[in-house]
């Protein structure tokens, strides 16, 4: 029973990589880029400066529950809901700059 899932496991593997291949061969043709690896490169530099952002906001996230922390006497409850207010717009600002919201996306494709 283990070689068969092995064996679908790799027929998955060689299908997945097959499907990965034919999207950059769209998206270079969608982009004009001169080949399939120079595609590639540029998406690897998004998902790489996404991952810095995401690891950045995490730092300045622990930095602003460490300062609001000091103010509970100060704020009381309302500390849990400066946080979240913040997290809330720092999420609609991540969508919108990485353009993952519905109306931007329909937007682009007309």
């Amino acid at each position: 029973m283990l070689d068969f899932y092995r064996c679908a496991c790799y027929v998955a593997s060689i299908h997945l990589t097959a499907i990965r291949f034919c999207l950059l061969v769209i998206a270079k043709q969608q982009h004009g880029a001169s080949g399939v690896a120079q595609m590639r490169q540029a998406i690897v530099g998004n998902a790489t400066q996404i991952d810095f952002a995401s690891r950045l906001w995490g730092c300045f996230r622990a930095l602003m529950v460490g300062a609001l922390d000091e103010l509970q006497p100060v704020l009381g409850d309302n500390v849990n809901l400066v946080m979240q207010t913040i997290d809330l717009h720092v999420q609609r600002f991540f969508v919108q700059a990485l353009q993952l919201d519905p109306l931007q996306l329909r937007m682009d494709a007309a």
